[in-house]
């Protein structure tokens, strides 16, 4: 979670009707299916395992990694990051936000993707990514679409929307289903990694031949950077994920 450490994972493999959290630090790994999540405010960290027919937060901070079917997923205000990963049968059918600032992540499909006011980045160039339908109503975004999904139906009422499209990018070596269960390894940077950006705690740009991490999040750094951040710290010095994992040597 974002602050304080992360509150102990909860594995719920019975089926949910309805479940309302207010306010609290929550770890959720839903295993059984749910109809109904209703979470308003605090600092919540979902993993999606399983048919999830509705989820709705409200305010607050979360993270949500997307395994399994989701039919409605409702964000409104607060700042999310959301992933939606290549895995299984894993898709989202409706995702809807509301203000607030997110990061969102498509690995697989979404297949309807409203977007009024806040601030949203969403990455959708991936080999799988796929959105059917895009609309966005004031705010400001900028959208990532790889040349399936710009052939997506795009809506745009207001507001700052700016259409990146490139090339369908192959889903990063580092990118593994399991990497948030296991330790994270040393990788040495190569051409084939494509690492446009620098890291955010030296500052210096990456090398080929560089030593980095991975974090589950995406984000890169340089070994011995992040391994003097986590003497103190606990998450991202980017988006503030907050992981479990040992550092590899």
């Amino acid at each position: 979670m974002a602050e304080g450490g992360e509150a102990e994972e909860q594995r719920i493999t019975e089926y949910i009707e309805l479940k309302e959290i207010s306010g609290e630090k929550t770890y959720l790994n839903i295993l059984g299916g749910a109809k109904t999540i209703d979470i308003k405010g605090g600092y919540h960290k979902l993993k999606i395992n399983s048919h999830v027919e509705t989820l709705k937060v409200f305010g607050g901070y979360r993270e949500i990694i997307v395994k399994a079917p989701i039919d409605n997923l409702i964000i409104g205000g607060g700042r999310s990051i959301i992933k939606v990963h290549n895995y299984g049968d894993a898709q989202v059918n409706n995702l809807e936000i509301t203000g607030g600032n997110h990061d969102i992540t498509i690995y697989s499909f979404v297949n309807e993707l409203t977007i009024k006011g806040g601030i949203s980045k969403v990455i959708c160039n991936y080999t799988n990514s796929k959105i059917n339908k895009i609309r966005t109503i004031g705010g400001q975004r900028e959208i990532k679409l790889n040349p399936n999904t710009q052939k997506a139906i795009l809506e745009n009422e207001g507001g700052t929307c700016n259409i990146i499209k490139t090339e369908i990018e192959p889903e990063p070596v580092w990118y593994k289903e399991k990497l948030s269960e296991a330790d994270i390894p040393i990788t040495i940077v190569s051409e084939e990694h494509k690492i446009k950006e620098s890291c955010s705690i030296c500052l210096n740009e990456f090398q080929k031949n560089d030593k980095v991490y991975f974090l589950p999040c995406i984000h890169c750094f340089h070994v011995d950077c992040l391994r003097k951040w986590v003497k103190t710290q606990k998450n991202c010095p980017m988006c503030k994920y907050e992981f479990e994992n040992k550092l590899g040597d």
